[in-house]
């Protein structure tokens, strides 16, 4: 097998790694939200719903570039040139379009005036963000793993830090999103220098030819990673531009996917999709479906458990985090919770390893437009509620069985042999029947939100991961185990 401790060791690297930041920023989030009005907060995260949003349409799948050119050229350093160059030209597009009024049409479209004073604040953001925006993928290619989780952990634990003293320096949005849009020009030269110190080669003039080539490789995957992100933006656009912002920030709060599906699953997939390529050019298909299933399983186990956690205590776990100023928050993230068995890997990895960038782009355009048209008629019917539905509608019905569909086909197997059926469902039994301590607790045992959600985790997760350990779904060594489980002994 292609290099296995070295994959384990890079995606235990990885998820170490974006699990403090995460902790990090939702830290901050949680800050801002009990600091500030629910119309400055709405403020905060609507400037960013739209840099997100319209991001991937700009870097044009640019970001992608390292992973498939890097081990190919033998100077790597023009690679990077001509990536960057791409990239800013793509920034400065974005720039210019809030320049010459789109500050004005994005503030008018989501009922916030404020957005006019933010968004002109943005105006600079892709120039000095995009470029740079390459570097997990340089790193990862040039087996830089322990560096990039260095990078990661301090640039956005400082960024972090400056988000918390504005909001309480400000009481309102100016402090965070200056922190937030300002600190990245701090670090760019930064970040340019790690780019450049670990590719080897010599600088040289950029070539027309070798960008019109990277851009042939990049645009398919730019208009599939464009289209996607405006499907998982689709809900919280929809409900800011059909409600106030009020009711914005009770969906924002809620409407979220556990931070561990992009933790777990995006760093599996960073790490298989090279060795799942190495084994395809190599004609071994059946041992890259293998490792697609493994990161399937591999995913489950820490993912099913944590859905019925979160399913019975998902109430304590928002007022915990935001207060019962955000109650309404507790219905859109319940409804949330059930992408998380869709989530257990990234589809796209095998099929960009299979050579279905198109298929991804047909997937997602479709995506898109499925989910405007029923995102509009739920909101109509149930209000900001029938966003959540509606996404949850269409990954159901459409894109999970279009990707099976063509996974299946790429490998050459049956649709129901993609994935490893019969064990994902064990995984599920045994996360449901460990819930009965859980259960009892929460029924019967009253005390504050903050205290039951805490005490909630010891009377639910060891259980489970001990019965997924001991029927082989996880991976502890016993080292671990014994102090986890208070075992003694190898």
């Amino acid at each position: 097998m292609i290099g296995n401790i070295s994959r384990t060791k890079k995606v235990l690297l990885l998820s170490l790694g974006k699990i403090f930041n995460t902790l990090a920023f939702l830290i901050s989030g949680i800050i801002a939200a009990r600091i500030l009005t629910k119309h400055d907060y709405a403020t905060l995260k609507q400037t960013f719903v739209v840099y997100n949003t319209f991001a991937p349409l700009l870097a044009l799948g640019l970001g992608n570039v390292p992973y498939y050119f890097l081990p190919k050229e033998e100077n790597k350093k023009s690679v990077i040139i001509n990536n960057i160059i791409l990239l800013t030209i793509m920034g400065m597009l974005f720039s210019l379009f809030l320049l010459f009024g789109g500050y004005k049409l994005i503030a008018h479209y989501f009922n916030n005036k404020d957005l006019e004073t933010t968004l002109k604040w943005m105006i600079p953001y892709p120039i000095y963000t995009m470029p740079v925006g390459i570097i997990s993928a340089v790193l990862l290619v040039q087996n830089k793993t322990l560096l990039l989780t260095k990078y990661q952990l301090i640039t956005n634990f400082l960024l972090v830090c400056l988000i918390i003293l504005g909001i309480f320096l400000t009481k309102n949005y100016y402090g965070p999103l200056i922190a937030q849009i300002y600190f990245p020009l701090v670090i760019f030269p930064i970040t340019l220098y790690i780019i450049f110190k670990n590719v080897p080669g010599r600088i040289t003039p950029p070539k027309i030819n070798k960008m019109v080539e990277m851009l042939k490789y990049s645009i398919p995957l730019g208009v599939s990673s464009m289209l996607g992100m405006f499907m998982l933006q689709t809900d919280k656009i929809i409900v800011s531009s059909m409600t106030s912002p009020i009711d914005f920030a009770n969906y924002i709060n809620g409407a979220i996917e556990i931070p561990l599906i992009g933790i777990i699953t995006g760093s599996i997939a960073s790490v298989i999709l090279v060795d799942m390529v190495k084994y395809i050019d190599q004609g071994n298909k059946l041992a890259a479906l293998n490792l697609f299933k493994k990161a399937a399983l591999k995913s489950a186990s820490i993912l099913f458990p944590v859905m019925i956690f979160f399913l019975l205590t998902g109430k304590f776990f928002i007022l915990t985090l935001y207060s019962e100023k955000y109650i309404e928050s507790v219905l859109p993230f319940t409804i949330y919770l059930f992408i998380l068995p869709v989530r257990i890997i990234i589809y796209g990895s095998a099929l960009m390893a299979l050579g279905m960038s198109k298929i991804i782009m047909i997937r997602s355009f479709f995506d898109l437009i499925f989910n405007i048209l029923l995102s509009i008629l739920m909101v109509k019917i149930f209000g900001y509620i029938g966003a959540a539905i509606a996404t949850i509608l269409i990954l159901y019905l459409w894109t999970v069985p279009y990707n099976l569909y063509f996974i299946a086909k790429g490998f050459g197997v049956k649709i129901l042999d993609t994935m490893p059926l019969y064990e994902l469902l064990k995984i599920l039994i045994i996360s449901i029947l460990s819930t009965p301590f859980l259960i009892v607790f929460i029924s019967f045992i009253k005390l504050s939100y903050t205290l039951s959600f805490l005490l909630s985790i010891f009377f639910y997760f060891p259980l489970v991961f001990f019965l997924l350990y001991k029927y082989g779904f996880l991976d502890i060594p016993n080292k671990y185990l014994k102090y986890i489980l208070l075992f003694k002994g190898k």
